[in-house]
């Protein structure tokens, strides 16, 4: 039986290239100062994705491989080809290597889109990059100011924006002041898991109680089983972002400390 994945995945469609699009710095036309940590932040939206497509299942200490089936989308076959190749990962490890050229295929889609559009002129031939769907654009920024702002608990989709955002240093380039701070703090504690709405197991339960008692046995069944089913696809998408945002921030500092290797270029992944 298939999970419900319509609305989650379709909200995690478009979470790595929303990270980049938020990274174009403004009136220069440059990538912000986050692009050489972005890397981590694509490997990681392209676990949750995975996680919310039920092609793997995570935990803290492996990716598990659920179905290598293609997904329809270049890059995130990419990344189940990577996961094939090797036996259930680290998502720390995984997430820390990123794929050759990731960063310049996500732009790429963004080009593809009309959200963006390249040229070079910028110092020592570096490329410029000119935001041309504004509204995209701004109503992304808004979606992240949302998560930062909020107090109550937060949707997985939130979650995983929060948390890769901050993982790659986004909140310090859009949030820079001291007042800022807090929400700062909010988006880190979003990618922790420390305010999500999910909890899969008493979900489960809830869900298929409620069943039974408002159905025949047969029906019972069917909706727990596909409640239990979403509850797994819940938890995995859950430990993907709590996962992704630590692999993010811990491979950031370590490529920071050992003199700052751009991620989009490392040779993790092919």
């Amino acid at each position: 039986m298939e999970p419900d994945e319509p609305g989650l995945a379709a909200q995690l469609s478009q979470l790595g290239e929303n990270l980049l699009l938020l990274s174009v710095r403004r009136p220069e036309d440059t990538l912000s100062n986050t692009s050489h940590k972005m890397g981590y932040g694509l490997m990681g939206s392209e676990l949750i994705r995975l996680a919310a497509l039920r092609r793997v299942d995570v935990d803290p200490r492996r990716i598990t491989l659920l179905s290598a089936a293609s997904t329809g989308d270049p890059e995130l076959d990419a990344a189940l080809a990577s996961l094939a190749d090797r036996r259930s990962p680290r998502p720390r490890t995984w997430v820390g290597h990123p794929r050759r050229g990731i960063r310049e295929a996500y732009l790429e889609r963004l080009v593809a889109a009309g959200a963006l559009r390249g040229q070079p002129g910028g110092l020592l031939g570096r490329m410029r990059w000119t935001v041309t769907d504004q509204a995209r654009a701004q109503l992304v920024r808004a979606y992240l100011d949302a998560i930062a702002e909020s107090a109550g608990p937060v949707s997985l989709a939130q979650a995983a924006f929060g948390g890769l955002a901050h993982a790659v240093s986004l909140d310090r380039y859009l949030y820079p002041r001291f007042a800022d701070r807090r929400l700062r703090w909010r988006l880190a504690e979003v990618g922790k898991g420390h305010a999500t709405s999910v909890t899969a197991v008493v979900d489960a339960t809830d869900a298929a109680a409620g069943a039974a008692s408002a159905a025949a046995a047969n029906a019972a069944t069917q909706a727990a089983a596909s409640a239990a089913i979403q509850a797994a696809t819940d938890a995995a998408i859950q430990a993907a972002v709590q996962a992704s945002t630590a692999a993010a921030i811990s491979a950031a500092a370590s490529a920071a400390d050992a003199g700052g290797g751009h991620a989009g270029h490392a040779g993790g992944h092919h």
